[in-house]
């Protein structure tokens, strides 16, 4: 399996020391990725703003966070002994590997040419927005005047320096208006790291029938994401209450692939970036959402595109 989004090594970092990557409670450790047969495992470098920020960095710039979090993803994927994937042929050798993305573009300040300094560092996607405006364009919202703003001068910039460099932009997040700029400026396929069916599931956080087509057509993938907002719109009164269930990634997958075909299908769990009562917590348990689209018909040449071979292919078309 090929996991686009994971929100591990930001939780990691604001543990200070307390939580790492070889073991712990979360979603997300090497011994579960390891009996997930996990083959590729994107961390995200998320990068908090404003009230998201921990106490003792906040006298720290989103460079300078996003810098830190680099450190602390080579230290734990080192201390695991799980190899970055700097190449697709990397994963040939069967073990599980790191795959280094971003998400929240206000981590380079504007300035287009840190761009290059995370294609040094190996970063295969980079997140445009979050959930707040930044210097690049607008995020997804109910907002409809907000969702009607496209990228800004700088977000096109990004966009195409991208497209250069190698790195896929990543339209999870992003406003409706954004999703339209990314594909018409992007020379590269683009993809939606963790976004599930608006069709399905009438959230905005979702991709309408026409951005699966979209991505489709430019070679991409939307992920499966298990947050239960996102495949169900159940409104608990606590989040934690809220379940993630399997019988719902079917439909959001079974929908997604008789929408837009079985290239664009692909999984983004966003694992420890979501909470509630997740029916499949962690990597080793995907079995059961395995099991469960054969059960529906789902064809094992597909499910393989699904759980790995898709993404190979974006990845691999980003090489430069």
């Amino acid at each position: 399996m090929i996991d686009l989004h994971c929100d591990t090594i930001c939780s990691i970092w604001k543990s200070d020391g307390e939580k790492n990557l070889v073991e712990n409670n979360f979603s997300i450790d090497s011994r579960k990725l390891r009996d997930g047969s996990v083959r590729g495992q994107c961390f995200a470098l998320f990068t908090p703003m404003y009230n998201y920020v921990p106490e003792k960095h906040r006298d720290k710039t989103p460079w300078d966070i996003i810098c830190d979090m680099h450190r602390t993803f080579l230290s734990e994927i080192s201390r695991a002994g799980i190899p970055q994937m700097l190449k697709v042929s990397d994963l040939a050798d069967g073990n599980v590997h790191a795959i280094l993305t971003t998400e929240e573009g206000a981590c380079i300040e504007g300035n287009i040419s840190r761009l290059s300094v995370l294609r040094e560092w190996g970063v295969k996607i980079f997140g445009l927005t979050w959930n707040w405006e930044n210097e690049l364009g607008y995020p997804n919202s109910k907002d409809p005047e907000l969702m009607s703003k496209g990228l800004k001068e700088k977000g096109i910039e990004a966009v195409e320096e991208c497209s250069r460099l190698g790195i896929i932009v990543d339209v999870s997040h992003l406003s409706d208006r954004g999703f339209w700029d990314v594909a018409a400026h992007s020379k590269l396929p683009f993809v939606a790291t963790h976004s599930n069916s608006r069709s399905v599931t009438g959230v905005t956080r979702n991709l309408t029938d026409e951005m699966l087509c979209c991505i489709a057509d430019h070679g991409g993938v939307a992920g499966l994401n298990l947050c239960p907002a996102f495949l169900h719109d159940e409104t608990a009164e606590r989040e934690e209450d809220s379940e993630s269930r399997i019988e719902d990634m079917v439909r959001h997958v079974l929908h997604a692939y008789r929408t837009a075909g079985e290239d664009v299908l692909a999984i983004g769990t966003d694992f420890d970036g979501i909470k509630g009562k997740l029916e499949i917590p962690s990597p080793d348990r995907f079995h059961l959402l395995h099991d469960a689209l054969e059960k529906n018909g789902m064809k094992s040449s597909v499910l393989d595109k699904m759980w790995y071979k898709n993404a190979e292919r974006v990845f691999l078309s980003a090489e430069v």
